[in-house]
């Protein structure tokens, strides 16, 4: 019998400096809530920009955005800049429609030097 999907996850990747988190899945409450612990960790490292990846998002709501917002909140406390890669326009118009959109840098792809091979990487998945 085969692991089953744990619905949402988090890859991370140390790129010259910059901090790449990539979600996929379900961002919601729950992924807020066993995710945060995890990335305050991760954004209190040295590091400079920040990079949420969210191509691999299929569904957002509040738990999800709340979790977007802390990350921003943790960057502008660490005197860091915060991009968003765009996802599906599904999960995009969610914050489109909070206007959340206007808070962030947002990039319609990854920058190619931000796709080269990790300094650091590591995984996090909702636990079965």
């Amino acid at each position: 019998m085969g692991t089953p999907d744990p619905g949402f996850g988090l890859h991370h990747r140390v790129v010259d400096g910059s901090i790449i988190l990539t979600f996929r899945g379900e961002l919601d409450a729950w992924a807020d809530q066993e995710l945060s612990p995890r990335i305050v960790e991760l954004l209190d490292q040295p590091g400079a920009d920040v990079v949420v990846d969210l191509r691999q998002v299929t569904f957002l709501d509040a738990g999800g955005l709340r979790l977007l917002v802390r990350i921003k909140g943790r960057t502008i406390a660490k005197r860091r800049t915060l991009r968003l890669v765009r996802s599906s326009p599904r999960v995009w118009r969610v914050l489109r429609i909070t206007r959340l959109d206007r808070s962030f840098t947002v990039l319609d792809s990854m920058p190619a030097a931000l796709d080269a091979p990790d300094d650091h990487e590591g995984n996090l998945n909702r636990p079965a």
